[in-house]
């Protein structure tokens, strides 16, 4: 399941007082801030592939479900739990009959239905998570397929079947169709569409409602006293929710101690300074997501990245113990895969430990690396790594600002790379430039509209050789990562295409998989093999450490932090 992450605001003071849980009253009042490094990229979710977007939607549109800490599920817009046939074909959703349009329309299954069928699954419009709903049948792809029932329930039925597929069902997010279909078949104009980009139809849908969003500055939503979820109990109990861009996390965390701001993130050598502050809660929260280096196997990367042998090289060269120790102070551990150790499918027997242990020798990659034709024999017998033509090789590193641990960890890499005597340049670029400049990608020549994976041939407009960033994985449903590392995967900016991998992913979803030890046994398989590809270098799993002002009553640490943040309050 796709996490919204947990944004935060800005607000008037208002002084109603509305019933609380267990706790008795609750005052709706104040402004809640959270800082951020990172602006979003779109508010038209549909087109949108990063966490930001998804999180400053999120604020006025809910998904289907959620998880808890405890990864149970959180039933959402959904009025009961999914139904599976029998046969594990047919799926049946009945969303709740209280949900509403900025209009005052009722949100129906037919929103959700041309949502899908018309828009995800469309050839006209580049959806980056389509591969979630397509299916391989004879051959060919084929899209879901769903239908009406009546006004409150639809059912979703495949020709194949997914073990894991109602995890893509719980993620889903409708669009009005009677705004859309306005935009349906032009690309452009849907883009641009006003009432997408402002969040203009999202009615009682979520707990906050679209105020305005200033690029690279500030992303504010105001209270939604309609919210289906929230009227019972009055909450939310923010006035306004505002989610601060700041451009270093030293500035973040200044802002947080100054008590100019209600919430941001802790980098690790603040974390015990915040523990001791008076009014400062931390808390620390193991994390589904890692962080890993990527390696460019298109065309405009060093060609020596297409060679699995070269990657495995630099990957022993890179070592996650002292990463984890030296740069995160404790506060992460190694990662092999994109299956996190707290998932039910990850199996430490079957991963190939780069970077620690027998695994992490500078000595033994130069020798892969010269044998592979990238390096020179001195007189003392020692190996100097260099490109073919026998001069220094040099890359470019990419990454975001806005963190000094992301720079601390990119300067950690570049240091390690050296002792190969590899030259590498590290380049820090907002969000937003890293994406359309070092990501996306097109084939030269081509009408193509620029996106994450648009085929073996397509380059992206600047060439790079790593970006260090972070993915996310579903714990439940790891299959999600295809859209990362599958052939059609919509995310697949990095060029990687294996048939293998593809198999493996597919049968993770198979009949076969419904039972859970074959399934398991399949993740063991692709994650030995995507670690032995190693088209990225997973590099670690990370414990966040979360600052608030301690003030804020109702937060709930663990995995999902925030699943229920329209709860929160002031004291």
């Amino acid at each position: 399941m796709r996490k919204i992450a947990v944004l935060l605001v800005l607000a008037v003071t208002l002084a109603t007082l509305v019933t609380g849980c267990a706790s008795g009253k609750r005052q709706v009042k104040d402004i809640f801030i959270q800082g951020s490094s990172g602006d979003a990229e779109t508010l038209n979710w549909i087109l949108a592939a990063d966490s930001s977007s998804f999180s400053y939607v999120g604020h006025t549109l809910d998904s289907l479900a959620t998880y808890d800490n405890d990864l149970n599920t959180v039933l959402l817009c959904l009025a009961k739990d999914i139904e599976v046939s029998p046969d594990g074909l047919v799926y049946t959703i009945t969303i709740r009959d209280d949900l509403k349009w900025t209009d005052g329309s009722p949100v129906t299954a037919e929103d959700y239905v041309y949502t899908l069928k018309n828009l995800m699954c469309s050839d006209w419009l580049n959806y980056p998570y389509k591969s979630n709903w397509v299916e391989e049948v004879n051959g060919e792809k084929a899209c879901v397929k769903p239908e009406v029932v009546n006004d409150t329930t639809f059912t979703i039925t495949r020709q194949t079947v997914d073990a894991e597929f109602v995890y893509n069902i719980y993620d889903l997010m409708p669009l009005p169709k009677s705004i859309a279909s306005k935009y349906e078949g032009d690309i452009k104009a849907f883009t641009e569409a006003p009432e997408f980009n402002k969040l203009t139809y999202t009615g009682n849908l979520g707990p906050y409602r679209f105020k305005e969003w200033i690029r690279n500055d500030r992303f504010v939503v105001e209270r939604n006293p309609d919210y289906y979820l929230g009227k019972p109990v009055g909450a939310p109990y923010f006035e306004q929710y505002i989610t601060k861009i700041f451009g270093t996390s030293a500035t973040r965390q200044a802002a947080l101690e100054a008590g100019d701001i209600t919430y941001t993130g802790i980098e690790p050598e603040q974390a015990n300074r915040f523990r001791n502050m008076q009014n400062v809660q931390v808390y620390t929260v193991p994390s589904s997501g890692y962080v890993l280096l990527a390696y460019n196997q298109r065309n405009n990367g060093w060609e020596g990245l297409k060679n699995k042998k070269v990657r495995q090289a630099l990957s022993m060269s890179i070592g996650k113990e002292s990463l984890c120790q030296a740069v995160y102070l404790g506060f992460a551990e190694p990662a092999y895969s994109f299956i996190p150790k707290v998932s039910p499918w990850y199996n430490d027997e079957t991963v190939i430990k780069y970077g620690v242990g027998e695994l992490y020798d500078k000595k033994k990659a130069a020798e892969i690396l010269y044998q592979e034709g990238y390096g020179v024999k001195k007189e003392d017998g020692t190996i100097q790594v260099t490109d073919k033509k026998g001069n220094q090789l040099k890359l470019v590193l990419a990454t975001s600002t806005g963190s000094e641990l992301t720079g601390q960890v990119a300067a950690y890499i570049q240091k390690e790379l050296k002792g190969l005597g590899i030259h590498v340049e590290n380049k820090y670029l907002p969000w937003s430039m890293l994406i359309r400049q070092y990501m996306y990608n097109k084939v030269p020549g081509s009408d193509q509209e620029p996106g994450d994976n648009n085929g073996p041939d397509a380059i992206s407009e600047e060439p790079w050789d790593f970006i260090l960033l972070g993915f996310g994985t579903d714990v439940k449903a790891p299959s999600g990562s295809e859209v990362f590392f599958t052939t059609h995967g919509g995310l697949n900016f990095i060029g990687f295409y294996n048939t293998e991998v593809d198999a493996l992913f597919a049968k993770a979803k198979s009949r076969e998989s419904l039972d859970e030890n074959f399934r398991r046994q399949v993740y063991a398989e692709l994650s030995h093999l995507i670690s032995e590809e190693q088209p990225v270098d997973f590099l670690t799993f990370n414990r966040s450490n979360l600052g608030f002002q301690k003030k804020v009553k109702g937060v709930e640490p663990g995995i999902s932090t925030g699943y229920n943040y329209y709860l929160w309050y002031f004291e």
